[in-house]
């Protein structure tokens, strides 16, 4: 019996993956998936584009977003699925998160600068394009000036969350990315819990009207995979599953690496139609 699988957690160009809307259908159709979310940071119009050209072609194509939340001084990230993103409420919503994305890279260019590295925004800017704004694309642009001599010693250096020139995201709270994601009939999920590393959260999150966990990740073991799903079980959430691929960044494309299945996709449709 052929196996049945997609990915629910891809990021375009859109944001700070590296594949254009196109090449991640064109990716998602060549690892014979039969679903994919795009789910990229503050901006929809990944989706948007990879849907137009998913047309014609067997492969399904959902909306969902990916939201930076603070909580307790951590890092929270949350998944948005099945979204209605023409909300208005929604649109400048996410408007506004992108250009706090813009204000946040400038800071750190600023924090460069201090550090005796002469990297220019405009740089950042032309390899972000029209793109969400994000560390990534401060760590391409550090690279292609030879300030470093590789993706992950830019964020070892300079941008880590310990690193010299790291400056915190403008703080959105859970309960706050939760609300917004149901405001558009949305179902919220905990992103990669496993490098999050504090379970400890999860009632809390659960508390705040989180919908479920994503159990399958590129970071994730089969232990973290199945750790994952029996907390799900636990509080009565789904689970769900994607690679979090950039594109080639370190050389290799994620996609598809997570044999996660079909049932999850119907298991978040059922938690909307309910909503």
């Amino acid at each position: 019996m052929k196996k049945e699988y997609i990915d629910l957690h891809l990021h375009t160009n859109a944001s700070d993956g590296l594949f254009t809307p196109e090449e991640t259908v064109k990716y998602a159709l060549k690892m014979n998936l039969l679903a994919i979310a795009v789910t990229d940071h503050d901006t929809v119009d990944g989706f948007v584009a990879a849907r137009m050209y998913a047309e014609g072609s067997d492969l399904e194509v959902y909306p969902g977003v990916e939201l930076s939340c603070m909580y307790r001084g951590y890092d929270v990230h949350v998944l948005g699925y099945l979204i209605d993103y023409t909300n208005p409420e929604f649109v400048k919503k996410i408007e506004i998160f992108r250009k706090e994305r813009y204000k946040r890279g400038e800071a750190m260019v600023g924090k460069l600068n201090d550090l005796g590295i002469n990297l220019s925004m405009e740089t950042v800017k032309s390899i972000a394009g029209n793109s969400a704004v994000g560390r990534p694309h401060l760590a391409d642009a550090l690279l292609r000036e030879e300030f470093v001599q590789t993706y992950d010693e830019a964020f070892a250096r300079y941008l880590g969350y310990h690193a010299p020139a790291y400056v915190p995201k403008p703080v959105l709270t859970p309960e706050h990315g939760i609300d917004l994601i149901h405001l558009v009939r949305g179902v919220a999920v905990l992103a990669h819990p496993g490098t999050l590393n504090h379970d400890e959260f999860v009632p809390d999150l659960v508390g705040m009207g989180l919908d479920g966990i994503e159990a399958y990740h590129s970071l994730h073991d089969r232990s973290t995979v199945q750790k994952y799903k029996n907390m799900a079980k636990k509080y009565g959430l789904v689970y769900t599953g994607g690679s979090d691929c950039h594109g080639p960044r370190k050389g290799k494309a994620l996609m598809g690496s997570q044999k996660v299945p079909y049932s999850c996709l119907i298991d978040l449709k059922r938690v909307k139609e309910q909503r």
